[in-house]
């Protein structure tokens, strides 16, 4: 989880689309991948939770009104060939 909040901090789109699990990827896209990371500043990841497969947590950005806004997700993630990629993620109010 840590690789990707980088990912989007540091505008990384390619490693962002290619550590969603091969069965979602079809349903991103570079482009709209590259506009949710670019029209937000991010500030802040916090790890609330975490088991084996599983990560809570909430990320702190700035929206494009500079309104600070939380992003508190819970994400699954799947190993393939020893390699962890994002498989969903639901979104906790």
């Amino acid at each position: 989880m840590r690789a990707r909040y980088t990912a989007f901090v540091l505008g990384n789109i390619d490693f962002l689309y290619h550590t969603f699990h091969p069965t979602t990827r079809r349903y991103q896209t570079k482009k709209e991948i590259e506009s949710w990371a670019k029209q937000n500043k991010w500030m802040q990841l916090e790890i609330l939770n975490s088991t084996y497969s599983t990560v809570e947590f909430k990320a702190y950005y700035l929206d494009q009104h500079f309104d600070v806004q939380v992003h508190h997700e819970k994400s699954k993630f799947k190993q393939v060939q020893h390699i962890w990629y994002y498989a969903e993620g639901m979104l906790i109010n």
